[in-house]
């Protein structure tokens, strides 16, 4: 199973920020422009057989010479104020060196940089005052993606940049210790030549490697669109007393799309309502199969609360629908209810298991929620597909109220496909994406869903002010990242949101991202203590099947086991907490009860 296995500064985890930014929003229009142009060709002339073979010279030949230009110049760009040496760090096991700097007049040179996993080849090549162009990583999706050094040529010189393309680049000296990829600043540079020390380094993601790929590139899903709605799913992005988001998605030849729904028991054909859809494109360019789909968003509003009611999805004028499924509406006072959490989930066929036993074993709990990593690559439309298939009976009766993973935000590029297939609440705070952070009140209990990929300081205050202003008697956090776990360690998390935990007593914290199952005692100030009445509890789970095996049990630990994947009940009546976690055969693993 794939994992997360390192790390990342509060520091650091700023300019990843950036750089998510930086790529989605503001780079490569001319080398985006190529490449779609160039599949939407692959796609008209080329074979499935030939898409799986392609090799570096057979893709060159399909590009004109302005395409192959545009390419090897345009995916980074900056001025100098004087003349300087410019060194490539490239990556000795990347088997095709990028095609252009050969043709651009790089010389390889005998100096070779290191990190922990790689050895770079040192490309140099002098430039007088003026900009400088690069080009891509090459057609292959190399993740250690090239970095940049750039020198006086005249040491007496102070060089300085401008104009950087794309905007916000991070500039830091080059030396052993220095970190070369946002989205992994724990692996550093451990031998840098003694000429390159000094130099200017500019540092990027892994991600980038991804903007030409071409080589073994294209996928498909096992799940292509249709014109039939499918991938039906439930979320909230308003008061779940009175509101009900509800999704969908079709091939493209379907455009418009509503959602027909009424109390349960009335006459479907007389009593129903009738909401219309918002449609957006959602584009996988590399999916052979299913580049493009429409995706459908309607929110339901004015519901009755504590109200079932029945509903349908599709196209009035070809009069194309769904099956019929139901929703629930919340009470507008505190009645028991109960949710269901599930750690990290990876698309796997496992998470259908444990996802439908849930389910069907519980059919009156209100809602779900995913943990983070709910896919393993997330800007893997395919993947996607793989989840929502396994999860079709349950999401599209019961509402998913997902949180975000480093998975689901991929290599630094950001979550942009996690935000375009779920209606979440538009609450977080105002310096991060929409629905990445975000809140809700069910009943009586207030969810505070954090994204920990984005920068650890921007949700502080907004955690505390949700915190500090709701009037709910139970408080839960789910984020992806364990404060408490014995492989990786998050200081800034516990300075940073643990002490308002402590400060406005929340009573579980719910993670994932280390693939096993731990459940903290009560802590408080980083230190257990004797009852859930001082103290919160954290909670790490997984689910899908994985061998993990925690290494030690740590004194804050009052359950923990690997080797088993699970999903979590929490039923609630007013002063009355349960807590059971269930494994993939039905058997209760951990169960524990809060009084208030």
């Amino acid at each position: 199973m794939i994992k997360h296995k390192f790390k990342i500064s509060s520091f650091l985890i700023f300019h990843i920020f950036l750089f998510q930014i930086l790529v989605t929003a503001q780079s490569e229009p001319q080398v985006k422009n190529v490449i779609d142009n160039v599949v939407t060709r692959l796609y008209k002339n080329l074979s499935e057989n030939e898409l799986s073979n392609l090799d570096d010279e057979k893709v060159r030949s399909l590009f004109t010479k302005e395409e192959l230009v545009i390419l090897a110049t345009q995916h980074w760009i900056f001025d100098v104020n004087i003349p300087v040496i410019v060194s490539i760090m490239q990556d000795q096991s990347q088997q095709t060196v990028p095609f252009w700097l050969n043709e651009n007049h790089f010389v390889k040179t005998d100096l070779v940089v290191k990190n922990e996993y790689s050895t770079y080849n040192v490309w140099q090549k002098e430039f007088p005052t003026g900009t400088i162009h690069l080009g891509i990583n090459g057609f292959d999706k190399h993740r250690p993606h090239y970095f940049v050094s750039v020198k006086p040529q005249n040491k007496n010189d102070k060089l300085e940049f401008s104009n950087f393309y794309p905007e916000n680049q991070y500039v830091t000296n080059l030396d052993v210790g220095s970190f070369t990829y946002h989205d992994w600043d724990e692996l550093v540079l451990t031998e840098v030549p003694e000429s390159l020390i000094g130099g200017k380094l500019l540092t990027t993601i892994r991600g980038r490697a991804r903007e030409a790929h071409l080589i073994n590139a294209f996928r498909k899903t096992e799940y292509a669109s249709s014109e039939k709605p499918d991938q039906i799913i439930l979320t909230w992005s308003g008061n779940p007393s009175t509101s009900q988001s509800i999704q969908w998605r079709t091939n493209t030849s379907i455009n418009n799309g509503v959602v027909r729904y009424w109390v349960k028991g009335k006459n479907p054909n007389t009593e129903y309502f009738e909401q219309k859809a918002e449609v957006k494109i959602i584009e996988d360019r590399l999916l052979q199969n299913d580049r493009y789909v429409n995706h459908y968003t309607a929110v339901l509003l004015n519901l009755f609360s504590e109200t079932i009611y029945n509903y349908k999805v599709g196209n009035v004028e070809k009069n194309i629908w769904s099956e019929v499924y139901e929703f629930k509406t919340a009470s507008e006072s505190a009645k028991p209810f109960s949710f269901v959490y599930l750690g990290d989930t990876h698309k796997s066929n496992a998470f259908g298991k444990i996802v439908n036993l849930a389910f069907n074993d519980n059919p009156d709990a209100s809602f779900f929620s995913i943990g983070g990593d709910l896919v393993s690559t997330g800007l893997h439309r395919d993947e996607w597909d793989l989840l929502f298939n396994y999860s079709r009976e349950v999401f599209r009766n019961r509402p998913l109220m997902p949180i975000l993973g480093n998975h689901d935000s991929q290599d630094g590029l950001g979550s942009w496909m996690y935000q375009e297939l779920f209606d979440l609440p538009k609450n977080g705070p105002s310096n991060l994406p929409l629905e990445t952070t975000y809140s809700f009140e069910y009943q009586n209990s207030l969810f505070l869903m954090i994204d920990v990929t984005a920068p650890f300081q921007m949700n502080t205050k907004w955690i505390e002010t949700q915190l500090k202003e709701t009037k709910a008697k139970w408080k839960f956090v789910m984020m992806h990242f364990p404060p408490y776990s014995n492989d990786e360690k998050y200081p800034v998390i516990k300075k940073e949101w643990c002490s308002l935990f402590d400060k406005y007593h929340v009573d579980i914290v719910f993670s994932g991202h280390v693939h096993y199952y731990m459940r903290s005692k009560p802590m408080f100030n980083e230190k257990p203590v004797s009852s859930t009445s001082e103290g919160t509890i954290y909670v790490i789970s997984i689910s899908t099947n994985d061998n993990d095996r925690p290494r030690e049990m740590e004194d804050y630990v009052e359950v923990q086991f690997g080797g088993e994947y699970l999903y979590q009940l929490i039923s609630l009546d007013n002063n009355q907490l349960t807590f059971k976690a269930v494994n993939h055969e039905g058997k209760i693993l951990d169960n524990f009860s809060i009084t208030k």
